[in-house]
């Protein structure tokens, strides 16, 4: 048996910036989560060795939960306008958490689980150089940085993703 056939191997394709626009919450909904907007600013940008461009402004947001336990579940939708002027379709989830503690630990207790931001994306690219997209598996590892002083950048995350080769 070939298990080099098993080993999953990943090389960095692009990281994108999303700055935001406008935030809202609702709830809490049924069983203690919040329901969230946060929507595309203007000036997010798509770089890296495979696709390069900007998220179209005001195209899409976040329509997170923020589960009674901690986490939130990504659910963002918006498009990317590459260099070269394709339109592409990005629909973004995954899982956020800051540092949580596990199961019966106290509250004075570090946290044992560790901070966490993860996505997987699916892509609609039309026909042609970025078509790639539409049959690869990418994974993505997200810093959220939120603006805390007049000093600060604007309110963004940032995201590096991965194929998987």
């Amino acid at each position: 048996m070939d298990e080099s056939a098993l080993a999953l191997r990943h090389s960095h394709a692009f990281d994108i910036r999303i700055n935001f626009d406008k935030r809202w919450s609702l709830g809490p909904i049924y069983g203690g989560a919040q329901h969230g907007y946060t929507s595309i600013g203007e000036g997010s940008t798509v770089t890296g060795p495979r696709l390069n461009g900007m998220l179209v402004d005001y195209s899409g947001a976040d329509w997170p939960v923020v589960r009674a336990d901690g986490v939130v579940e990504l659910n963002a939708h918006y498009m990317i306008k590459t260099d070269d002027g394709a339109l592409i379709y990005i629909r973004n989830l995954g899982y956020v958490h800051g540092p949580l503690r596990a199961h019966g630990q106290s509250p004075d207790e570090e946290p044992a689980i560790a901070r966490y931001f993860r996505c997987t994306p699916y892509f609609r690219a039309p026909e042609g150089p970025h078509d790639w997209l539409n049959r690869t598996v990418i994974v993505g590892v997200g810093q959220r940085r939120p603006k805390l002083t007049d000093a600060d950048e604007p309110d963004h995350s940032l995201f590096r993703y991965y194929t998987i080769d």
